[in-house]
């Protein structure tokens, strides 16, 4: 997973695995399930799921599940979105996800000692099995991700944002990497992109009071502050549960 998320973005990777921040938003507990309920249909005859470690690559993983199939073992890697679709439109797998299952068929090289030919990445929401050649390019690639994931778990800096902003959208660490705000900072003119949407269930605070202050206490929201003539002093206290209205807009 770690080497899926550095293939995705090194961003993503540092911030996971170096600073050991992970936030799961809607997409993550959907794959969860999706893995949960592949784990109670399969047929125990047919697929197995290992937990495998490599001592000559230093990498651990556990594998979604390994089938027999042509005289070999496969790994299968499942995915609950969309396939890559090429110039032609022929189905690929995404690079990550490509990077992620032949790691896992390194694994299980090691530990049977026979090479699988190739992984199959199952895209659930397109109802179809991408196959990824193990071929000297993809095992490349696998040493080389290896090597980058080591250079920045030693590394006191974070990586650049990902120049392709489209990857933020469905990024569930959006709110602590702050991509708009680092896009913004360095090119004024760049339009950003909502990547939160409007919380239905929120409400709005207006704040007309001249002075007043808006700071939290807990899970309450208190808004302070004192009128003009200093003879007479208010305290504006506004009390919302954090249960009932996660998000605030302040006007």
């Amino acid at each position: 997973m770690a080497l899926h998320a550095l293939a995705y973005c090194e961003r993503l990777f540092y911030l996971e695995e170096v600073e050991e921040i992970r936030v799961a938003d809607e997409r993550v507990y959907a794959g969860r399930a999706l893995h949960e309920e592949l784990a109670d249909e399969d047929d125990i005859t047919d697929s197995r799921t290992f937990e495998l470690e490599s001592e000559v690559y230093g990498i651990k993983g556990k594998l979604d599940a390994v089938r027999h199939r042509e005289g070999a073992w496969i790994p299968y890697e499942h995915k609950r979105g969309r396939c890559f679709r090429g110039k032609d439109g022929q189905p690929e797998a995404w690079r990550s996800d490509a990077l992620q299952v032949a790691a896992y068929a390194l694994l299980l090289e090691e530990c049977t000692g026979k090479s699988p030919p190739e992984g199959r990445v199952r895209y659930h929401a397109d109802n179809l099995t991408v196959r990824v050649p193990i071929d000297v390019e993809m095992r490349e690639a696998v040493v080389d991700a290896i090597a980058r994931a080591r250079e920045l778990r030693v590394s006191a800096e974070r990586p650049r944002i990902t120049e392709n902003d489209r990857l933020c959208l469905k990024c569930s660490l959006a709110p602590v990497c702050l991509p708009e705000e680092e896009r913004l900072a360095t090119d004024p003119e760049w339009e950003a992109v909502r990547l939160f949407p409007p919380n239905p269930e929120g409400q709005t605070v207006h704040v007309t009071t001249p002075g007043a202050r808006v700071g939290r206490s807990g899970d309450t929201l208190v808004i302070t502050g004192e009128t003009a003539d200093k003879e007479l002093k208010t305290s504006i206290l506004m009390r919302c549960s954090a249960l009932d209205t996660p998000f605030y807009t302040v006007l």
